[in-house]
């Protein structure tokens, strides 16, 4: 239902980009319920200044090639992010991966050569978020906190871990549900979480995605069958429990409800790998 300005964005924020509180804005489901859109632009709260400063100035220097972004819009004076928000210009798609599956990789492929040159941003080694600290516990740069109920099955996988020598770059780290779909349109890559690991390591995530929560079948056909993509889809197993163990630990102990599906995933490999 389409609210005003005024009931959903801060004043300053409305100051920074020129918006009247008496403009119509409508809430949106995405962002974490968060967003908010104005016209033809997109307005989000950050966790991360400079993370979310430097995604924007990275996309904007993106040369797009058969997909589409949130072309990111500057404020009034010039920045990024303006009172912990920033803005984004309104793009048609619906999220969802079902029945994309192939086309999703293909995007994966593509927006990840257009980040190929992308030096590593200095903050990605800082950051403290379950995500983050999940991605550095399932490459074995950090330990975790396991739960008695998740570290039965992260030794499980910590078996199948094998030493991995690939160049690394920047990528997205959470492409699954962050790219819309449309009739007639090119995919659009939305959300940037960026990491630098392996390009292959995204479509790892997205696979393994596809298994934990999307009913696997089809996908399997899609995974790569090489000793070099197993270790990504371990690692990329671990990248996912321990973010969930991560967030039973600090926020929701009810979100452990998931495990069952790990279980799934786990099995599958334990039998394609060994």
């Amino acid at each position: 239902m389409d609210r005003l300005v005024g009931d959903l964005i801060p004043s300053a924020v409305q100051a920074a980009w020129g918006l009247s509180a008496d403009d119509t804005a409508s809430p949106l489901n995405g962002g974490g319920h968060r967003s908010v859109r104005v016209g033809d632009v997109v307005f989000k709260p950050v966790d991360d200044i400079v993370e979310a400063t430097w995604c924007q100035e990275c996309l904007s220097q993106l040369v797009p090639d058969r997909f589409r972004i949130a072309e990111p819009v500057r404020s009034l004076r010039g920045r990024w992010v303006e009172s912990g928000w920033m803005a984004s210009r309104w793009i048609e798609g619906v999220a969802g991966p079902d029945g994309h599956w192939g086309q999703l990789l293909e995007t994966s492929a593509r927006f990840h050569r257009s980040l190929s040159r992308v030096e590593p941003p200095p903050f990605l080694g800082q950051r403290t978020h379950r995500w983050a600290v999940a991605d550095r516990a399932a490459w074995r740069e950090v330990p975790l906190e396991w739960l008695p109920t998740t570290i039965s099955r992260a030794r499980i996988l910590y078996e199948l871990w094998e030493p991995l020598d690939l160049p690394a770059q920047v990528i997205h780290g959470d492409l699954s549900g962050n790219v819309l779909f449309g009739a007639g349109l090119m995919p659009a890559v939305i959300d940037f979480s960026p990491y630098w690991r392996p390009a292959a390591f995204a479509d790892a995530v997205i696979l393994m995605d596809g298994m934990l929560w999307f009913g696997g079948h089809a996908i399997v056909p899609l995974i790569p069958r090489t000793s070099t993509f197993s270790q990504l889809l371990v690692r990329a197993a671990l990248f996912r429990l321990g973010a969930l163990n991560e967030r039973a630990r600090t926020v929701d102990p009810a979100c452990l409800d998931e495990l069952p599906t790990f279980d799934q995933a786990i099995g599958w490999l334990t039998e394609n790998i060994r």
